[in-house]
């Protein structure tokens, strides 16, 4: 069976109105309910589930706003819809004010309708991602606060970004002493051949744009003439790579990378987390420089990471 678009309650007190929405977006494999009344659609939103509510403005008893508020009260991720004939500036600021993301007026056509249910749906879902990426990135700063061992958290970190990102897998590489290498720090989702591949080259095509700072978005890694290993890529079953520069004191240090095994771009929303996740692997380097008793200077403290980490077993 066809997985349901969205779930769509729709509160209207004339039935022709009610089925002509239902058929409408039954067609397009949204699951509907119908109510006539305000308080019957407050008892069915308490079953769960919603994901929208159509409302019409004007109705006897409680009309589209009160139903609004006291459906809010519910479900105050609802995402609802006013429509309404008589459609001013006043009740559209009013409906607003209450949770309303869009309206419609009416009379709509089929077309009119299903367009603007996907439209909100497609924000429902971006707004719920984005919640999900910022509580996830929370759990992660949480649990790297609770130590400050540099592998763990280096660890915590690539595990972080692959939930958030829901991509295959994500790499943390830092440079050698000459700034001419990098390296392969902490992993995951990706095999222990790939990363042993060998060492990133700073002087090709994405090392040199992480090197000035800049993010770098491969498409297809198998084919990319700036991907130093493609065939590496098509064997581990890369598709797309987006690596941001790791930043110490404005300084590049490295570069975190995430790998997706499907074609994907990445919206502006994600690249600025997966820089956020850069800035927590700085401030992890920055609590190792003490905690680890690495020497004072930071130029040092870069230079001494990979003999470091290999010496403590890590590599």
């Amino acid at each position: 069976m066809e997985k349901k678009q969205g779930k769509v309650l729709v509160l209207d007190d004339e039935q022709i109105v009610l089925d002509s929405v239902s058929r409408i977006l039954e067609e397009e494999n949204f699951e509907v309910k119908t109510c006539h009344a305000g308080g019957e659609a407050v008892n069915v939103l308490k079953e769960g589930g919603f994901d929208i509510l159509i409302t019409d403005l004007k109705m006897p008893g409680m009309d589209g706003l009160q139903a609004m508020e006291a459906l809010a009260d519910v479900d105050p991720d609802l995402s609802m819809i006013m429509a309404t004939a008589y459609s001013t500036v006043d009740s559209a600021v009013k409906a607003m004010k209450l949770g309303a993301v869009d309206y419609i007026r009416k009379p709509f056509t089929p077309d009119q309708l299903v367009e603007l249910v996907n439209k909100v749906m497609e924000d429902r879902k971006f707004r719920f991602e984005r919640r999900y990426r910022e509580d996830t990135f929370d759990e992660v700063k949480r649990a790297i606060s609770s130590t400050l061992n540099l592998k763990e958290v280096l660890d915590l970190i690539v595990q972080g970004v692959v939930k958030v990102m829901k991509v295959k897998g994500s790499s943390l590489s830092l440079l050698d002493k000459n700034r001419e290498k990098m390296r392969i720090f902490a992993h995951h989702g990706l095999s222990q051949n790939y990363v042993e591949k060998g060492p990133l080259d700073t002087s090709k095509s994405i090392g040199e744009s992480v090197m000035s700072g800049k993010h770098v978005w491969v498409s297809d890694a198998t084919v990319d003439p700036r991907v130093q290993y493609p065939r590496e890529a098509m064997r581990e079953g890369i598709a797309s790579i987006l690596s941001v520069p790791l930043l110490v004191r404005n300084k590049v240090i490295g570069t975190l990378r995430v790998y997706t095994s499907e074609p994907r771009e990445f919206s502006d929303d994600e690249i600025r987390f997966l820089n956020g996740f850069g800035e927590q692997v700085a401030l992890a380097i920055e609590n190792a420089r003490s905690y680890e008793d690495v020497k004072d200077e930071y130029e040092t403290m870069r230079d001494d990471l990979w003999e470091f980490m290999d010496r403590r077993g890590w590599l």
